[in-house]
Formats: C-alpha cells, structure tokens, sequence
C-alpha cells in the first residue's frame, strides 16, 4: 500500500531536517515555510533516528527531473523506507527482549550496595540467543537488501549514461 507525503511521517520529518540543516549549515533558525522554498541542490541527512539508528534522508529532487532520475529518486526512497522499517521492528524486538532478560535475570529485591546491571558475559549468553533466534530474519534481510542496492545501482548506472550523454550534448554545440 503507497503512502503520499502528506499523510506520512516522512513529511513532517522532512520539514524538521531541513530546518535542523539550515541551522547547523547557515547558522540561522527558519520555519518550515521558508525552508521548503530554499533551494538545495543535495541531498539531506538528518540525525540517526532512536530506534531504528538510520540517518534520514531527504532526496534532491532537480527541477527538470528525467524520468530515469526520477525512477531513480523514487527507488531509492523505497528502499530507504524498507530499510527504516526493519531496522526500527527489529530494534524494537530486540530492546523488549533485553528488558525481559535483565528483569528475569537481576534479583528482584536489590539493594544500592547489589548488584543492579548484569556482565557482559551474562548479557553475552542474550546477545547469542537472541542472534541464533533471527539469524533467519537476518539472512532474508541481507538477501534482501543486496537484491535492491544492485537494482539502485542499475538505475544510477543509467542516471549516470544519461548525464553523459546529456553532457556531451550541450559540450558539441
């Protein structure tokens, strides 16, 4: 099912790294307003998000956008998506996992002068159980994700021959 911009997360998300940009790049607080009418001619990366640890991206999308760039900026922003939606399901997993084996694991009464977190040896036998449980989900994933970053890398390999060839077309004039 296709989402639009305007009823996405990813729009309101958008709006805040531009503003987040033009504040750390040109030192200035603007609104949403006079963002969206500022110009770039890059793509923008936002913080890493607190679940799923992905940067955001915001793609540049040019003025008079060739079908291929725009088959291009569209995939991409898929899989980025895809990639977000993983990360923050499997991330999520994995915190409510943790929090159930520190809980089961840590004596309940503790006193200040006890024990409050567990060794990285005692974590270590979570850490191996939870890996040999998704290692399935993983090797999908991986499968996955190189299957669509070939395919990105087709469709630049195309936006790259058209460049060229754009290029070479405005040069023999």
């Amino acid at each position: 099912m296709a989402t639009t911009m305007n009823n996405c997360r990813w729009k309101t998300l958008t709006d805040g790294i531009m503003r987040m940009y033009c504040r750390r790049v040109c030192g200035t607080d603007v609104s949403s307003k006079s963002v969206a009418s500022k110009p770039t001619t890059h793509d923008l990366i936002g913080p890493p998000d607190s679940i799923s640890n992905l940067r955001p991206i915001v793609f540049y999308k040019p003025k008079n956008e060739h079908p291929i760039e725009k088959q291009f900026r569209e995939r991409r922003i898929e899989v980025q998506k895809w990639n977000v939606a993983f990360w923050t399901k499997h991330n999520q997993s994995f915190i409510k996992e943790r929090k159930e084996f520190i809980s089961a694991h840590l004596p309940q009464e503790t006193l200040s002068d006890e024990k409050q977190t567990l060794t990285a040896d005692e974590m270590s036998v979570f850490y191996k159980k939870f890996l040999d449980k998704n290692w399935n989900v993983h090797f999908y994933y991986n499968v996955e994700w190189y299957k669509k970053n070939f395919g990105l890398v087709l469709l630049e390999l195309r936006v790259k021959i058209l460049r060229l060839k754009q290029w070479c077309m405005s040069n023999s004039r």
